[in-house]
């Protein structure tokens, strides 16, 4: 703990001035930062984007596209965020209803994910935080190598908090994992049988004993914050509804439109 707070002294400093919403823990966390800073730094070598885009104070919704069960895309934001000169904590709210292992469900929530709920949303932006989500949802773990970065549909709902109360919204696209952990397809039948939302079968899992079946391949990612969605905050309901549905429907466009260049610029590199 010694060494994590000298190396995020002003994250440690922000962090126990908060509240400890949901059970995060500290420790938690600075026990698993090398790991985090080995796969960021080393391994995927990530390249960030305008980390400067999430501000250094007050609420912020971010937004962004993810893939598989293991929610690596979260974890890397949550150090990139950390990390950064002006250091934010991130609370990553998420479907976590099917976790049963309560040891991994208190992992997580010491680490900073939250219950997805309307209510845990409004709580934490009203406190001045910031919230992410992954709004393709359990979708999102069903893809395989062959749907990679093709985006399924925004639930319009995990928007509609930051809606309700024009909270600044940042849509992140993520450029990377599908490749670095490869989904060669989906045991359905072994994923209603364990209650699971997918068994993702890569080229490790199952087939290797845990640490290695979560192995994955060194390949380079790109992370990169947009400009922040402009819309109007409305008091009608249904107008805030519709707002939220509008806004969907424009982040999806904005961050698959987002990956499709990067790819691009990555293929156009690659045939020089």
């Amino acid at each position: 703990m010694k060494a994590f707070s000298n190396s995020y002294k002003q994250f440690v400093r922000n962090s126990r001035k908060s509240e400890d919403y949901f059970g995060f823990e500290l420790r938690t966390l600075a026990k698993l930062a090398p790991g985090l800073k080995f796969l960021y730094e080393d391994w995927w070598k990530v390249e960030f984007k305008n980390l400067e885009a999430i501000p250094d104070e007050g609420p912020a919704l971010i937004v962004g596209n993810s893939t598989g069960l293991v929610p690596w895309t979260a974890m890397m934001l949550i150090y990139a965020l950390m990390s950064r000169e002006n250091p934010r904590r991130v609370h990553v709210v998420c479907d976590m209803d099917w976790i049963e292992d309560e040891r991994l469900h208190h992992f997580l929530r010491e680490i900073g994910f939250v219950p997805w709920s309307s209510d845990n949303v409004k709580r934490l932006l009203a406190q001045g935080e910031v919230v992410a989500t992954f709004p393709e949802g359990i979708a999102s773990t069903q893809k395989t190598f062959s749907q990679r970065y093709r985006l399924g549909d925004f639930d319009w709902t995990r928007l509609l908090s930051a809606v309700e109360e024009g909270v600044k919204i940042v849509p992140l696209a993520t450029l990377g994992l599908d490749e670095a952990v490869p989904v060669l397809f989906n045991a359905d039948k072994v994923a209603k049988l364990l209650n699971m939302p997918a068994f993702p079968v890569t080229p490790f899992f199952p087939f290797y004993p845990f640490p290695v079946n979560l192995f994955s391949l060194p390949v380079k990612w790109k992370m990169a914050f947009l400009q922040p969605s402009q819309y109007k905050k409305e008091s009608n309901r249904d107008k805030v509804e519709e707002q939220a549905k509008s806004q969907a429907r424009y982040l999806e466009g904005e961050i698959q439109a987002e990956i499709n260049r990067m790819l691009r610029a990555r293929t156009g590199l690659f045939s020089k």
